[in-house]
């Protein structure tokens, strides 16, 4: 990842001047759902390079160690051993980019992925996850736990009033939902946010990234920047 994004002051005038041609961003939505698929080798190397992008997350109510140590296994071992000998990948070190549990269960991933000699990553939802709306102080602590614990990613869930306020903060990526809605991402959605995401990098030279949050029934259905 490149430098932390340290913000800018908020610019009211240029949020103004925003705006999303929604019929053109259908389209656009449309088009690239429409486009064929790379098939054979082509094809393999975009699901593995996926692969690779994926948080594997577990954030169920009745997360126990031993569905966390499961998630860490497949996140260690995402793609079956003789498929990647078929292709030639079984030295190349494929996983997911990281686990994500919740705070009470970052020290059950942290445990899981030592025990199988991994260096794997692991995420945390913290800050009130999924709606945001604890106090500050609860925020914060519930971030250090997970920090002291070992994770060394947080995915906060901004509290939207101040965002209603004009009271923003830097963030090193931004993602699509918290994953807990009945529609999660969609492709105009992903659509509008990369484009944000470039128009911010012109303005300012911060690069940040996006996220897709939510579950996908198939390769077809994972959006395209």
């Amino acid at each position: 990842m490149s430098a932390r994004n340290p913000g800018t002051k908020l610019d009211l005038d240029w949020i103004s001047r925003v705006r999303v041609n929604t019929q053109a961003v259908l389209k656009r939505a449309q088009h690239i759902q429409g486009l064929k698929l790379p098939k054979n080798q082509w094809q393999a190397a975009w699901l593995l390079k996926a692969v690779t992008l994926i948080d594997l997350t577990t954030l169920a109510g009745d997360d126990t160690f031993s569905n966390v140590h499961r998630l860490c296994m497949k996140a260690v071992q995402p793609v079956q051993r003789d498929l990647l000998r078929k292709l030639d990948m079984q030295d190349k070190g494929v996983t997911t980019a990281a686990v994500c549990v919740y705070p009470s269960r970052v020290t059950d991933a942290v445990k899981a992925l030592k025990a199988a000699n991994s260096s794997l990553p692991v995420a945390s939802v913290a800050t009130g996850f999924p709606a945001g709306q604890t106090p500050l102080e609860t925020r914060l602590q519930e971030v250090r736990i997970a920090v002291t614990h070992g994770a060394t990613e947080i995915d906060i869930v901004v509290n939207r009033m101040l965002a209603i306020t004009g009271q923003w903060e830097g963030s090193d990526f931004i993602k699509t939902s918290t994953g807990k809605e009945a529609v999660n991402a969609t492709y105009p959605v992903a659509i509008v946010m990369v484009r944000a995401i470039r128009d911010y990098f012109m303005c300012t030279g911060h690069k940040i990234y996006h996220q897709v949050t939510g579950q996908y029934a198939a390769y077809h259905d994972l959006p395209m920047a």
